[in-house]
């Protein structure tokens, strides 16, 4: 890894600990949770996982949660933070899991990501139980509501 690509991801890092801490972004999180209707005990995995936190909820509410990033430093820095998690270096098409192994599958701000996401998702129904849950979130980076007094200077912004 070059020391640009490491910067970047620190940078990265940085920004996500900043999002992930708003109330919006815990709301969204934990609503997330919710739609996945696992018990305690049931296993799941959080694609593009980042540094951890989702796992680490997760696990703290009674999952046998697991995350996977493809980056190597979110994956060791997930690590040092929530020790008691298991994290692994895995991309979304990949996963290091066998047939119908887990009963949960997250992913946040991933699939739109991805080169192939219809790959990532015939991953994900390969890896689900039959009767598992999928729950994935993304953002509308292209939609933006702003709610200003001052329309003129609002209108300028944008177009820039």
């Amino acid at each position: 890894m070059t020391d640009d690509t490491m910067d970047a991801t620190a940078e990265l890092i940085a920004r996500l600990d900043a999002a992930e801490t708003e109330a919006g972004a815990v709301r969204l999180r934990h609503h997330s949770y919710e739609l996945l209707h696992l018990s305690p005990g049931a296993s799941l995995v959080d694609v593009g996982c980042g540094t951890g936190r989702a796992v680490a909820e997760l696990h703290q509410r009674g999952m046998a949660a697991f995350g996977v990033d493809p980056d190597e430093l979110m994956i060791t820095t997930a690590r040092r933070r929530w020790p008691a998690a298991d994290f692994r270096v895995a991309s979304a098409e990949s996963l290091p899991l066998p047939d119908q192994a887990v009963s949960g599958y997250r992913a946040d701000k991933v699939l739109h990501e991805l080169p192939d996401p219809a790959a990532a998702l015939a991953e994900a129904h390969r890896v689900l139980t039959p009767a598992g849950r999928i729950v994935l979130v993304g953002q509308d980076w292209d939609a933006l509501m702003i709610d200003s007094s001052h329309a003129d200077l609002t209108r300028a912004i944008l177009r820039t």
